[in-house]
Order: C-alpha cells, then sequence, then structure tokens
C-alpha cells in the first residue's frame, strides 16, 4: 500500500470521528450511567426510608437501562453470556413494572 491509500483508508475508517471523539463519547456514556444509579439509589433510599413507598419505578428504570446497554453490547459482539444477562435484565424491568403497576 501507498501513502495516498493509507490515507484514503484511515479517512473511511474514521468518518464518524476518530478514536479519540469515540473514546470520549463511550466513556461519557459510562459517566452517566454511574450517575443516574447513584441519582436511583438516593432516590430508593429517601423514599423506602421516609416516606414508606414502593420503589419498584426506580427498580424498573434502572434494570431497563441495564437491559438495553447489555442488549446494545449484545448487538456488536453476539456473545451467549451478554443475550442471558440482558433477557434477565429485562425479565426483571419488566417483573419491576409490573409489581410498580400492581402495587400503586
Amino acid at each position: 500500500m501507498n501513502r495516498d491509500e493509507i490515507l484514503s483508508k484511515s479517512r473511511i475508517d474514521n468518518r464518524g470521528g476518530d478514536e479519540r471523539e469515540r473514546k470520549i463519547t463511550q466513556e461519557s456514556g459510562v459517566w452517566g450511567a454511574v450517575a443516574m444509579a447513584m441519582a436511583v439509589a438516593a432516590v430508593f433510599m429517601v423514599r423506602v426510608l421516609t416516606k414508606g413507598g414502593d420503589p419498584y419505578d426506580l427498580l424498573a428504570i434502572l434494570f431497563t437501562y441495564l437491559a438495553a446497554a447489555n442488549a446494545f453490547i449484545w448487538s456488536r459482539t453476539r456473545s451467549n453470556r451478554t443475550l442471558l444477562v440482558a433477557a434477565l435484565y429485562g425479565a426483571f424491568a419488566i417483573g419491576w413494572l409490573c409489581a410498580y403497576v400492581v402495587m400503586d
């Protein structure tokens, strides 16, 4: 390969942004997920300790996120383990959502 072919291939590979931008976007998603989990945990604790309410809606939100994140990973890797984890999180999300509807 000559220099022009390599540069052309590199431009095609990096159409969606360069590697640094993709890494930053990926890390921002992780930090956003951590912040969301912390917020859900805080609201969960306040609700359970002070108001005595059922936290089923918060658990449904959290498990829906986990199911969607693992489903996306599975769509890229086709790992059977990841598919199983996504399905389990999805089942829990549906269960918590049903509990929220029935108990509220």
